[in-house]
């Protein structure tokens, strides 16, 4: 049994029987953070696409290469991506990924689904100044996990990955 929430890709199937598309239809990118789409979640996992401008840093547990390059920083060396490649890490290991200058697309599979502090992040602390951005409103990259963060009122931003309001 799936939790599904409103813009779910099993909602899309649901409703046509059959769904085909690029990442690139599905994830418009940002250069302050990366986007997530979600294919279906439940109590105990989440499967996404994950889309990376160019230069992105984020952090995923199972990850399908789609398109586009870059490294997963797992260990001690540095992992290069490319189309095909696939990655996995434990629940509670350090991880993150950097994309290239061609952008990255990766299929996340978080099984299970980590629990709220469960994960480390390799660059904690880190956002960017407030961009226009090109989705409408204004946007910058989360502190906590690098997703797209939109902006809410004042100062105030909310993560689109995590739901970090900071």
């Amino acid at each position: 049994m799936t939790d599904r929430t409103v813009g779910d890709l099993d909602e899309v199937l649901g409703n046509l029987g059959v769904f085909r598309s690029t990442p690139d239809d599905l994830i418009a990118t940002c250069p302050s953070g990366f986007r997530r789409v979600p294919i279906t979640q439940g109590e105990g996992f989440y499967i996404s696409l994950q889309g990376f401008a160019p230069n992105q840093t984020a952090y995923a547990q199972w990850s399908v290469v789609l398109s586009g390059n870059g490294r997963a920083f797992l260990s001690d060396e540095p992992v290069p991506l490319s189309p095909g490649v696939v990655v996995g890490r434990a629940a509670r290991h350090p991880h993150g990924f950097l994309s290239g200058e061609e952008g990255l697309r990766l299929l996340s599979i978080q099984l299970p689904r980590p629990e709220e502090g469960a994960t480390t992040w390799d660059q904690p602390g880190q956002t960017t100044p407030p961009i226009e951005c090109g989705w409408g409103g204004h946007c910058r990259r989360c502190p906590r996990c690098g997703g797209h963060s939109k902006h809410l009122r004042g100062e105030s931003f909310s993560c689109e990955n995590c739901q970090l309001d900071f």
